[in-house]
């Protein structure tokens, strides 16, 4: 699961960090953002990654905001493959 908060919908409630501290945080300029392994999240392009510990929380604040501005969305199934992967990939050869 994936989530991100859209700054501009935020109302600073806070409800989110009373929900799932770990993975959210109000700032000084009073808005909600994802708290990612000790780094906080602020371009609102970039959706992070909820530990599964926290999905169920996570989804608690979404429902809770009163702003609506969390959202989560499944990751993707397959992993992607970047050409490093595809350089570094190990020839394999069926004997006949």
């Amino acid at each position: 699961m994936q989530v991100w908060i859209d700054q501009d919908c935020c109302t600073g409630a806070g409800l989110c960090v009373d929900r799932c501290p770990d993975l959210f945080v109000v700032l000084e300029d009073g808005l909600g953002y994802v708290y990612d392994g000790g780094v906080v999240v602020t371009d609102p392009a970039r959706a992070s990654h909820v530990p599964s510990r926290y999905e169920d929380d996570a989804v608690d604040a979404a429902e809770h905001c009163p702003g609506e501005c969390i959202y989560l969305e499944a990751e993707p199934l397959t992993p992607q493959l970047d050409d490093a992967d595809i350089l570094d990939a190990d020839v394999v050869v069926d004997p006949i």
